[in-house]
């Protein structure tokens, strides 16, 4: 009797403990999603000089080598970044934000 009483006790402890746990892990990817693009808004990617900035060719087959497919036009923004849309290994479109001197990803939405 006295572990039954104990038994529900520590089931109805769980039960109310679980509720706020799901909604917080709810909230993660949402959070850091939010995040992520005001990140890559703000984003600065180089204060090198054009002269010294690799080719779109270039960058695009280095992006093509790291499994990106349909790599769309590689732009400049005004942040000096290459900004592009390309498809992931999982399939998702993303825009990707690069350093244009070496093509080393910054940001990711």
């Amino acid at each position: 009797m006295i572990y039954d009483r104990f038994a529900r006790k520590t089931t109805a402890l769980r039960t109310e403990q679980s509720m706020p746990v799901s909604r917080i892990l709810l909230l993660v990817p949402i959070c850091l999603a939010v995040t992520s693009t005001a990140y890559a808004a703000d984003v600065q990617c180089t204060t090198a000089d054009k002269s010294a900035w690799l080719p779109p060719a270039q960058v695009k087959a280095m992006l093509e080598q790291h499994g990106f497919t349909n790599v769309g036009a590689i732009k400049p923004n005004e942040r000096k970044c290459y900004v592009v849309q390309a498809t992931d290994n999982t399939g998702a479109k993303r825009t990707l934000y690069l350093d244009p001197t070496d093509g080393a990803l910054r940001a990711m939405e």
